[in-house]
């Protein structure tokens, strides 16, 4: 706490003070997620909140709010004990904000149609609570299961991705959407029975801005009963019952109805396209570390200190590349980090490998160019003058010439080595390898023993050699921090060029070149930054795809499904470009996001969409209808999904917080262009629907 007042810019006009220190960093972090968790609490207590006021019952939204927490462990259930999948991904844990907005807009499916089938004109929906019932089933099941399919989908196309967290996270969330539908149109059904029952005792004209209740009635008849008298004595017309369905039915439409004002929506709407199709071309890979904590934050000053402002130092720990002969490429039969997350494949040794003399002399000649060459400086750390480069071979060769490693002057003046003869024959490798493994190396400063200090780069195995390998201390990387992906990149290709040179001077005396790489995984973090954008096109397109095909299925209309997909491919395009604005360059955690924002912007379309072609008459009085009916709805869904993000805004680690605004942004763009996008463009084609045929009861 201390440390933290000293950090703060009131503390001193003179000087601003930071802290690092490798055990805090745990605390910190520890302390900083647990905050950040906590920060989900007012999200919950927001939706719940919310779902109340619109639904006007406890109960109701206590029930709600206890179907869209349990979709989360009984989707781990599935997720882990019926798919056995073990990967658990940070990301997993978005789906707590998911599911809060989601389930919410579904509540609001289906009370609003419970409400509004109150009102309906046809009298055979109101003739009992099992056929007031059946009807709101049928059409609001429809309707979410439509809307279900499609983000579910969309998040499967995650499965795209090589990287095993994507793939947890897409996966998961597809089984929070689906298990959350599945409680809507079971739990949360039966709760409305019940409500209807035992606690709906006023049927009333009161909507969420206004109270009447000298207007209520308060009698024996059942709430259906009341309804169908009510609407048989045509005792108030409907349009009166929901001043929120009524502005929507009213203003909304009349806005999107007007040819001129539907004109000034579609040259808006075009201009910030444009505007966003401009600014989405220049997005581009970071170019930068990405930061893990909110850039005020000491911490993170700090760490953005010690890696701008301050050299390299010779006694800074850098990463350790390794050239190693005798390895082949890993087998990755049976890999499958979803189900298997510690198994990452079978190392596999090369039959060819020898390390004979010719061998030995040749890795030695390697290590000291290596050492010497001043034009690999930019890439292997500079230790007193010569590359830090380390070689298990010249302490053998010493050790086979000298005897012992004590006289550690001797070892490092490398003049053992002009007679020529320290080189071991590969019959007498096992007998010498006995007594040198257990020699302490001269070039240790903690005098570790041979088998110590080279444990990754000698494959002794005791009685055979399977892998030799040279250690180099790249000079820009390191095993703490992570590089932007084109600094990493450009090192990486260095290494990859080292290698084939390598390959080429000793001319296949080893039997086999060498191997690259990094035990760090710095470079595997590098590709999984390149995949991270590879992932993030494919999945965004598939998943604009995936909508489309769902949107064709379900509705067998053509320009409604295409006009739909317009709108998803709007959302998307003002995403990135909003990114661009914001000062986002292209990450990982902006790639995931990108990956997914099909899944997020389905769901307000395709309401309106399954609506309108369900309603019937001419274009404007399907367009009427689907305001009228999902109008209200999708509204509560847009201001439950953004105020669940709000908290978000507030945590310290970057992925939260940046989460925060892309779900608020990707909600807010989705709503925008489903009501004034969509919509407009239905009301300009005109294209006429055919007439789904009634059923007669005989």
């Amino acid at each position: 706490e201390k440390m933290n007042k000293f950090t703060k810019i009131s503390y001193s006009d003179e000087i601003n003070s930071y802290y690092f220190m490798g055990i805090l960093i745990f605390e910190v972090l520890l302390k900083i997620v647990t905050m950040d968790g906590m920060l989900a609490i007012f999200s919950i207590v927001f939706v719940f909140l919310y779902v109340r006021l619109q639904v006007r019952s406890w109960f109701l939204a206590l029930v709600g709010m206890i179907e869209i927490l349990l979709s989360l462990p009984v989707a781990w259930f599935l997720f882990a004990g019926v798919f056995q999948i073990e990967f658990f991904s940070f990301l997993n844990t978005l789906c707590i904000f998911l599911v809060a907005a989601i389930g919410a807009d579904d509540i609001f499916i289906f009370i609003d149609a419970y409400r509004q089938s109150a009102y309906h004109q046809d009298p055979a929906v109101l003739e009992s609570l099992e056929s007031r019932m059946s009807w709101v089933y049928r059409r609001t099941g429809t309707a979410m299961a439509i809307t279900s399919a499609t983000t579910c989908c969309a998040f499967l196309c995650t499965l795209l991705s090589p990287l095993a967290g994507n793939k947890s996270f897409g996966i998961f969330a597809a089984l929070v959407i689906l298990v959350d539908y599945i409680f809507v149109m079971t739990l949360f059904c039966t709760a409305v029975v019940i409500y209807h029952n035992k606690f709906e005792k006023d049927v009333c004209c009161c909507d969420i801005f206004s109270c009447c209740k000298s207007r209520c009635i308060n009698s024996n008849p059942s709430p259906t009963t009341i309804a169908s008298e009510k609407m048989t004595a045509n005792d108030e017309p409907v349009q009166d019952r929901d001043r929120v369905s009524t502005f929507f039915r009213e203003k909304v439409f009349g806005l999107i109805k007007s040819p001129m004002k539907r004109a000034i929506i579609g040259v808006l709407l075009g201009a910030w396209l444009i505007i966003s199709l401009v600014n989405a071309m220049k997005l581009e890979p970071t170019k930068e570390t990405e930061q893990f904590l909110d850039e005020d934050h000491p911490l993170q000053k700090s760490v953005k200190i010690l890696e701008n402002e301050f050299p390299i130092a010779e006694d800074d720990i850098n990463l350790q590349v390794y050239f190693s002969w005798g390895l082949d490429e890993v087998d990755r039969k049976g890999v499958n980090q979803l189900f298997k997350p510690e198994f990452v494949g079978e190392p596999v040794f090369s039959k060819d490998f020898k390390f004979d003399e010719n061998c030995q002399t040749a890795m030695l000649v390697a290590c000291e160019k290596l050492r010497n060459d001043d034009d690999l400086a930019p890439y292997i750390k500079r230790v007193g003058a010569v590359g830090s480069v380390s070689c298990f071979v010249e302490e053998l060769g010493a050790y086979a010439k000298l005897g012992s490693l004590s006289d550690c002057d001797a070892v490092k003046s490398r003049e053992w080595k002009d007679d020529n003869d320290w080189q071991v024959s590969p019959s007498d490798l096992t007998k010498m390898m006995e007594g040198f493994i257990d020699q302490r190396s001269c070039f240790s400063d903690n005098e570790d023993t041979i088998l110590t200090y080279y444990a990754d780069a000698l494959g002794w195995d005791g009685s055979s050699l399977k892998y030799a390998a040279i250690t180099v201390e790249n000079q820009v990387l390191d095993p703490f921090g992570t590089k932007s992906e084109p600094v990493a990149r450009k090192q990486y290709d260095k290494m990859i060029e080292l290698a084939d040179k390598l390959t080429t001077d000793m001319n296949g005396v080893c039997g086999v070149g060498p191997i690259m790489t990094d035990l760090d995984q710095k470079f595997i973090f590098m590709n999984t930054q390149s995949i991270y954008v590879r992932s993030a096109v494919q999945s965004s397109v598939l998943g604009v795809f995936i909508a489309f095909a769902v949107l064709l299925m379900s509705t067998r209309v053509f320009h409604i499904a295409l006009f739909a997909t317009l709108s998803i491919m709007s959302v998307l395009l003002s995403i990135i470009g909003t990114m661009v604005l914001l000062g986002w360059s292209l990450g990982s955690i902006e790639a995931i996001l990108i990956s997914i924002v099909a899944g997020f912007s389905v769901d307000y379309v395709v309401h309106l969409a399954h609506s309108y072609n369900h309603s019937s008459g001419d274009t404007n009085e399907r367009l009427q209808s689907a305001f009228s009916e999902m109008g209200s709805s999708v509204l509560n869904g847009m201001v439950t999904s953004v105020g669940a993000s709000i908290p978000l805004f507030f945590c310290q680690l970057q992925f939260f917080k940046k989460f925060g605004t892309f779900l608020c942004l990707t909600i807010a763009y989705s709503w925008i262009f489903a009501n004034f996008g969509f919509m407009s463009l239905l009301a300009q084609a005109k294209l006429p629907l055919k007439e789904k045929k009634a059923c007669i009861n005989l």
